[in-house]
């Protein structure tokens, strides 16, 4: 089979029929239910705050089971392997909008300061006046159905005054994911044709939708499979009979160990060692692994040093956030400096000015897609100039946004990272602190603060995921163009689905009464705007600096790597390690990067692919067994939930 580099296009060109993408259609809404049920109600699992959505591989691997069996008894209904990937594709993309750190947010944000507005933070007085009506919810039967619970959503006095600030974000997200599959248009042939990119997180979906599924018939795959499965299957009953001990493989904190400074400067130090996690490391790059962990003690090191010699006493030292947004936007940077020729090469030929690039294999014509971003993108802004930013701040704003995106979905595409999160440090984060509140004005500040419900944090990405679909369109030989419109579909649909999900919860239980962090999820975006109005900030030197210091030590070790191949420090590693999540996976990056570099050095190259099947068993065991236990909780409680709360053992995240 020729690779996706050197294939006719022509054979890239096979349509999705229109019943695959029904199907990814169908499954989006279910799938948003049992996502937020998830994350929202039982936290029993966190899919969206991983790279690879468990709930999606999950599915997957059901619908190749059953198509299997079609395929076999009645092949004229089964589907191709290219329209399997694209209703994969459908469903991380419906996930990634009802996620954790996308809709979720929002649905909570719409409401939020009319419930929690109280004599005490003076709310009302301080800046209700500014609040763009026509961006949030102020009926107060609807604030009070959301968050206390009402007998029913599905009446028009239920739904009216919800429908012009969802219509508004609505358009909005559509704008913002279009502009987004443009962008990934434009740079998917670079990136995948002559960089050649890997794309790690692509490989198990990938495995799943061939023909026959070879992958299952794989010893190595079940020893990997049954390991992983077996400690989430006693740990859930463990977590079910707590006279069982538990198998530690989640989080375990250390820093209670660090009782004096400067040691207890560290903070949050996690230990953990998930099966699945294992897996994904297992297909990144040696330097990669080593900088995952390398650089999650560098930020401890820059902690404990700066406590020691008093710098602590700068408030925010050392500038984490700014730190890690300044290597984000390194990344992004240098990715469009390495294709600058191919773009100028694209722009030159749209212009005449030079030979037309073969976009024939594409999910769009260049023309289209550089006009599609140009639409996308300048509709964001005057969404934003339409309810209170300035041109200048709309401006800086979505270029920062784009930046942040175009990293995340490179580091996806190259090295398959298992997690990306940059909590609170967002593009308006950025420009508050450098340009300070003060100047900015209120209405700026405003606007900055509803753009926290996808600024939360960056954990359920949209954009990669698109990029991704794209990619395993293509290995699948499936039409690019056919895959573009179903995900755009399925935008559309999982952003309906998501709110939709998000409203339910709300009215049939009140989110106010969730013990999850569902109550919290938008407090942040008017507590700081709170802290912006009352004692408006001046712009931090300090702050600015530590974006500058980021980028600058990017591209430095940027520079490093392509001028010295032994050079073991990837800004990758550097620009996600400061994370969270990254720090729950330091430990399985630590253990993956010793059975590679084990493998490698006594074993050969050949033993490392063949042992690739075991690592695909852990991370479907885990994904499996973790799928089924959200499951069980979840028809537990529909059974017999009038009698008792039925939570389940989490594999993942905290």
């Amino acid at each position: 089979m020729p690779s996706s580099a050197t294939a006719d296009p022509s054979r890239l060109n096979v349509p999705v029929r229109a019943r695959a993408i029904l199907l990814g259609l169908v499954l989006i809404p279910p799938n948003a239910v049992w996502v937020q049920e998830m994350e929202q109600i039982w936290e029993s699992g966190q899919p969206t705050m991983a790279s690879l959505f468990f709930n999606a591989v999950f599915t997957l691997l059901v619908l190749a089971l059953l198509n299997e069996a079609l395929r076999r008894h009645a092949p004229r209904w089964a589907l191709r392997p290219g329209e399997l990937v694209v209703v994969y594709a459908m469903l991380c993309v419906g996930t990634a909008l009802a996620g954790h750190d996308q809709l979720q947010v929002l649905s909570t944000l719409l409401t939020y300061p009319f419930y929690y507005a109280t004599p005490a933070n003076d709310w009302a007085n301080l800046f209700f006046d500014r609040l763009p009506s026509g961006l949030l919810v102020s009926d107060p039967a609807a604030v009070k159905g959301f968050w206390e619970g009402a007998p029913t959503l599905y009446s028009w006095k239920a739904l009216q005054p919800w429908l012009p600030a969802t219509g508004a974000w609505l358009g909005f997200v559509v704008l913002m994911l279009g502009a987004m599959m443009c962008i990934n248009v434009f740079v998917r042939k670079r990136w995948t044709e002559e960089e050649k990119l890997s794309y790690p997180l692509i490989e198990m979906p990938l495995e799943l939708s061939r023909p026959g599924l070879p992958v299952l018939h794989t010893r190595l795959l079940w020893i990997g499979f049954a390991l992983a499965a077996s400690i989430d299957l006693y740990n859930g009953l463990a977590f079910l009979h707590p006279v069982l001990p538990q198998i530690h493989v989640t989080a375990v904190d250390l820093s209670p160990r660090f009782r004096t400074y400067p040691w207890r400067a560290m903070g949050y130090t996690p230990v953990a060692a998930y099966p699945f996690a294992i897996g994904l490391g297992y297909l990144m790059p040696l330097d990669m692994l080593f900088s995952s962990w390398f650089f999650f003690w560098f930020w401890k090191a820059q902690r404990v040093i700066g406590h020691a010699v008093g710098w602590h006493r700068v408030p925010r030292f050392p500038f984490v956030g700014e730190q890690s947004f300044g290597a984000y936007c390194g990344i992004a940077v240098f990715a469009l400096y390495t294709g600058r020729r191919f773009l100028e090469q694209v722009v030159r030929g749209l212009m005449g000015a030079g030979p037309r690039v073969d976009d024939r294999a594409e999910a769009l014509p260049y023309g289209y897609a550089l006009g599609g971003i140009l639409l996308g993108v300048g509709g964001l802004v005057l969404f934003g100039m339409s309810f209170g930013l300035s041109f200048v701040v709309a401006i800086a704003f979505f270029a920062g946004y784009f930046l942040l995106s175009l990293a995340i979905t490179r580091m996806r595409a190259e090295f398959g990272v298992p997690a990306h999160d940059l909590y609170g440090t967002g593009a308006e984060m950025m420009i508050v602190s450098t340009v300070g509140a003060r100047a900015l004005g209120p209405s700026n500040l405003v606007m900055l603060a509803l753009f926290w419900w996808f600024n939360r944090a960056q954990r359920s990405h949209p954009m990669p995921h698109g990029l991704e679909g794209l990619a395993l369109a293509r290995r699948q030989q499936a039409s690019a163009r056919s895959a573009l419109a179903a995900i755009m579909l399925a935008v559309v649909i999982g952003a309906l689905a998501g709110l939709w999900s998000m409203l339910r919860i709300g009215y049939t239980r009140g989110v106010a009464t969730l013990t999850t962090d569902s109550t919290y999820l938008a407090r942040d975006a008017f507590i700081r705007l709170q802290s912006w109005l009352t004692v408006p900030q001046k712009p931090s030197l300090p702050a600015a600096l530590a974006i500058v210091s980021g980028t600058a030590f990017t591209l430095l070790l940027l520079t490093m790597r392509l001028r010295f191949l032994w050079w073991p420090f990837h800004p990758v590693g550097y620009a996600i390690s400061s994370s969270i999540l990254m720090g729950l996976l330091w430990v399985p990056m630590l253990i993956a990067w010793l059975f590679k570099i084990l493998l490698m050095r006594y074993a050969g190259a050949r033993s490392y692919r063949r042992a690739i099947p075991f690592f695909f068993g852990l991370i479907l065991g885990e994904f499996v067994v973790g799928s089924l236990w959200t499951v069980v909780g979840m028809s537990l409680w529909t059974v017999v939930g009038m009698i008792g709360r039925f939570p389940t053992y989490r594999f993942w995240a905290y």
